[in-house]
Formats: C-alpha cells, sequence, structure tokens
C-alpha cells in the first residue's frame, strides 16, 4: 500500500531547492551584478565576421571587457560621406578596474593621448575556428590612421586598425597587381630581346679580328690621353689661375646688373608687349585697307606714279649721258681755242644749274616734270 504525499514536505522541499540555487546564482554572479562597466566604441571598416555579442576584448592579451553590440554607423549616427557607409559599429563594455586611477574628463584627455599614441582596436582571430575577438594594442600611428568620421561618438572612442588577415589579404591582392603588371609589360619579350642582342654582339665579335679590335682600341686611348695631356697643360698656365677671378667677377657683375636692372627689364618688357600689340593693330588696320577697294585704287595710283618715276629717271639719266658728251667735246675744243674758253665754261655753269632745277623739280614733283607745272605754294599765314 502506497504512502500518501506530503504537501508540507514537498512544499519544503521546492523552495529551500529555489533558495539554494539562488543562493549559488548570487555567489557566482556577484562580481557580475556589483561590477561597474565603461562603454567604449569604435568604427571597423572590413569584415566582422566570426565577432559576435559577448566577444572577448583584451588588451595585449588581457580580457577588459566584452562586445555588447554589433552593427552599422548608420543604425546609430547621421553621416554624410559615402565611405562611412561601410562602417561596422561595435560597442564594447570594459571594466573599471583597469581605469580605478581616473574618471570623467581626465579619462578622456587621457584616452586621447593614448590614442595618439597608436592605441587602436582591431579584431583578431582565435585561430582555426574562425572566432573572433577584439583586441587593443598599440601600432604605429603614422601607418595607421583613424578612420574619417563626421560625428561625435557618444562614448569613449578608440580607432581602428586594419587586422592581419585585411592585411594578408591586401598584400596578396597587391602582388596579384604586380604580376599582373609584369604579364602586361611583357617582360619575356623584353628579356628575348636582351638575349637577341647578346647573341648579335657574341656573332660580331666571332667574326671581328680581335688584334684590329685592340688596335683600335688602343689608338682610341692614346688618342684621349693625348686630349686629357692637353688639357692638362691649359690649365696649368698661369693665366688660367688669373683669369678665373676675373670671369667670377664679371659674373658677379652680370648679376648685380641683373638684378638692379630687374625692374626696368620687367617694364621694358612690358612695353614691348605693348608696341608688338599696337604694331599687330596697325598692321591689321593697313591690310583691311590694302583689301578695300579704296586701298586697291592707291595701289594703282602709286604703280602709276612709279612707273612715271621711273620714265622721269630714264630721261634724267639720258640728259646726263648727252652732258658727259658735251663735255667731251669742250675738252676737245678747249685744247684747240683757247680764247673762248671762258665763253663756254659760262655755257656749261647755266646748263648745270638748269640740269640741277630740273632734277630737284623731278624729285620733289615728278608728275609736274611730266605732266604740267608744280603745285602753286600756299600762302603765308
Amino acid at each position: 500500500m502506497s504512502r500518501k504525499t506530503n504537501p508540507f514536505r514537498l512544499g519544503l522541499f521546492v523552495i529551500s531547492g529555489s533558495l539554494l540555487l539562488l543562493i549559488a546564482l548570487v555567489i557566482l554572479g556577484a562580481g557580475k551584478i556589483f561590477e561597474t562597466t565603461v562603454k567604449m566604441e569604435t568604427y571597423i571598416n572590413e569584415s566582422v565576421n566570426g565577432l559576435e555579442v559577448g566577444s572577448p576584448i583584451k588588451f595585449r592579451g588581457v580580457k577588459v571587457g566584452s562586445v555588447s553590440e554589433i552593427g552599422f554607423v548608420t543604425d546609430e549616427y547621421v553621416t554624410s560621406e559615402e565611405s562611412e557607409l561601410r562602417y561596422v559599429y561595435v560597442l564594447g563594455e570594459l571594466n573599471s578596474d583597469i581605469i580605478k586611477s581616473q574618471e570623467g574628463k581626465d579619462l578622456m584627455q587621457s584616452l586621447k593621448r593614448e590614442v595618439k599614441r597608436g592605441l587602436r582596436a582591431r579584431p583578431v582571430s582565435l585561430g582555426l575556428t574562425g572566432q573572433l575577438f577584439l583586441e587593443i594594442d598599440y601600432v604605429d600611428p603614422e601607418r595607421n590612421p583613424p578612420l574619417k568620421i563626421t560625428w561625435t561618438p557618444e562614448n569613449f572612442y578608440v580607432p581602428s586598425a586594419a587586422s592581419m588577415m585585411s592585411r594578408v589579404e591586401g598584400a596578396v591582392a597587391s602582388i596579384s597587381e604586380t604580376l599582373e603588371d609584369i604579364n602586361k609589360a611583357k617582360i619575356a619579350e623584353a628579356v628575348e630581346d636582351v638575349r637577341n642582342v647578346a647573341q648579335t654582339v657574341n656573332k660580331f665579335l666571332e667574326k671581328s679580328d680581335a688584334g684590329e679590335l685592340s688596335r683600335s682600341l688602343t689608338g682610341t686611348l692614346n688618342e684621349a690621353e693625348k686630349f686629357i695631356a692637353r688639357i692638362n697643360v691649359l690649365l696649368s698656365d698661369p693665366k688660367v689661375n688669373s683669369l678665373m677671378p676675373d670671369v667670377a667677377s664679371a659674373a658677379h657683375s652680370f648679376k648685380l646688373v641683373m638684378d638692379s636692372g630687374s625692374d626696368d627689364m620687367i617694364v621694358a618688357l612690358r612695353d614691348l608687349r605693348e608696341a608688338t600689340t599696337s604694331a599687330k593693330n596697325i598692321s591689321g588696320d593697313f591690310e583691311m585697307y590694302l583689301r578695300s577697294p579704296k586701298g586697291k585704287d592707291t595701289l594703282n595710283s602709286l604703280s602709276r606714279t612709279l612707273d612715271n618715276i621711273g620714265e622721269a629717271s630714264d630721261k634724267i639719266k639720258d640728259a646726263a649721258t648727252r652732258f658727259e658728251g658735251t663735255l667731251s667735246r669742250v675738252n676737245v675744243v678747249v685744247a684747240g681755242q683757247q680764247g673762248n674758253i671762258e665763253a663756254i665754261l659760262d655755257n656749261v655753269r647755266r646748263l648745270v644749274e638748269n640740269l640741277r632745277e630740273l632734277s630737284s623739280e623731278a624729285r620733289q614733283y615728278p608728275a609736274g616734270v611730266l605732266f604740267g607745272e608744280p603745285p602753286r605754294k600756299g600762302r603765308a599765314q
């Protein structure tokens, strides 16, 4: 016959078990319950596959906190740059035991100093499992600059650095690009060209006479040696030593002249440019005038005038020729008739004066000589 269950004892057992379980939880998690934490955030510009909420945060291998939130920057802040859309937002909680000595603004200033020294956060693999944890450590600040952000972080901010896997992938990509560039550069063809050149030189040396080449090289070296000897003789001349200071002084004087006259040269160049522009404008105007009907008429008139001047010059030349014949005859007459020499000379003088007047009028008024009297002189004012 079965015993009857005692409800009091059963209730007492359940209550006692619950109290024991609660006491165990309190004992095991008392440190977590009463522990204070400091929030830290960072932004990562790469994949964080393997990093999960609860993953440890370590400082040089020592656990100092855990990851409490993973998302995107756009979920927390308003961004203005397209590159910021790719940032992954990671929020962690650090144990306050590691920063007991500093609080508030002092902690923020200290953190900024450490960031300038190279304090960075980066995801690190635990091994072959693929799990990641967030490591905080010091790196070269010049090679690992902070990501560009356009907002103010709400919590303590530690910039991120590229993970080792990301660097390996970058190095592999760089090597691949280098190999592609080498392939595009056609190195094999360049090597083949070098090989062909070497074979050509080798064939030339095999066909050439070694003695003849040696004699040619020896002669060339001898000529070079003689040339160097002549230069040494010239440089050893005492006049060269006295000439060098003069050259230096002349160069210094030229430099002073150039320095002192630089402003004048600038002004002169400016005036020359203006004169060139003016001459170009005048040339253009003159060319337009010559192309116009009036300019063409002027050229035709000038051509006719030049023809008339040419005819007048021919006539003057004929007159000069006749005058030369006359002088010859005068010489003959003078030799035979001494008594009439004065009368003949007087006639010759008058003739010369008339020719001079005719030549002067022909130069001043060529058209008047050919077609009529010269223009009347203006009245005196």
